[in-house]
């Protein structure tokens, strides 16, 4: 994973109004019939319209997950199953494919998998973070009980790639709809290069509408940082996002360590909260 990557902040992120997921496969897998992924998917979510069922696609209205998203009109979100095909080109690009940390050789094993299905959800961007990433959660837990011989998941947004028993076995699954972010959020290391500066950050936070989180750090343990990181981007997620511009919060060895918005140091570019350690607060921001 070492290198010198370019960085390119002209790549934006939004909160847009389809998530992506990739579930892989090294062969091609059979679609699972339509009566029993109805089945399942309505023992999930309820009171459900089927709005696609063809060869290859597969899309159901929540009906009782509505939201109001414009002119005072509530339209249900939808979840939609693309079948099992050959990828027409590889997933991840150089960056994404440094920040493997959960797999070994997780870009040799991306290119092993061939093939994939693809979960979705549309017309939901109107949630509530929660609810979003709590229906989201239920469609993953549906497909990979529909799929077995799945080997692994790409999370687009988050760039995060985790094999299927470990989503399975996800160590979060009594955090309710914060379970997702178990595939959901990536917590990225980079080393700034030609100084003894490091970046750790999150991505995913901002397909939610939700600010990711950032530090930019030296002379910290990178694994401390990293589920600092991580614990704080939950917090962040299953409250509502507490932490003001300004506010501290507790760091290594009792510090407090300031937090501001800002915009991201690495791509893609979206706002961040960047938390920087006691000896960078005092000192520049740069």
């Amino acid at each position: 994973m070492d290198g010198v990557l370019r960085q390119d902040l002209s790549r934006k992120a939004g909160n847009g109004g389809v998530y992506a997921i990739n579930l892989l496969f090294k062969e091609r897998a059979d679609a699972p019939e339509t009566v029993t992924l109805q089945s399942k998917v309505e023992a999930k979510f309820g009171e459900i319209d089927k709005v696609a069922d063809n060869a290859n696609i597969a899309s159901f209205a929540l009906l009782n997950r509505a939201c109001m998203i414009e002119e005072g009109k509530a339209i249900p979100p939808m979840i939609m199953l693309v079948g099992c095909d050959r990828l027409s080109k590889p997933l991840a690009d150089g960056i994404a494919r440094t920040q493997f940390w959960d797999v070994e050789n997780g870009a040799r094993l991306l290119d092993s998998l061939p093939f994939s299905a693809v979960l979705c959800d549309f017309m939901a961007r109107g949630l509530e973070p929660l609810a979003r990433a709590e229906i989201l959660a239920d469609w993953l837990d549906i497909a990979l009980d529909l799929f077995p011989s799945c080997k692994a998941v790409y999370f687009q947004p988050s760039a995060k790639l985790l094999l299927a028993g470990q989503l399975r076995d996800n160590p979060y699954r009594d955090r309710g709809a914060a379970r997702f972010l178990y595939g959901g959020v990536n917590t990225r290391h980079f080393r700034v290069d030609g100084t003894g500066d490091s970046v750790v950050d999150t991505l995913g936070m901002f397909a939610f509408g939700l600010a990711d989180i950032q530090y930019h750090f030296r002379d910290l343990n990178i694994n401390d940082v990293v589920r600092h990181a991580y614990n704080t981007a939950i917090y962040q997620f299953e409250n509502g996002e507490p932490i003001k511009d300004g506010n501290t919060v507790d760091g290594a060895a009792g510090e407090k360590w300031l937090c501001r918005y800002e915009q991201a140091l690495i791509q893609p570019s979206r706002e961040v909260l960047d938390i920087a350690p006691a000896a960078r607060a005092a000192g520049s921001r740069g």
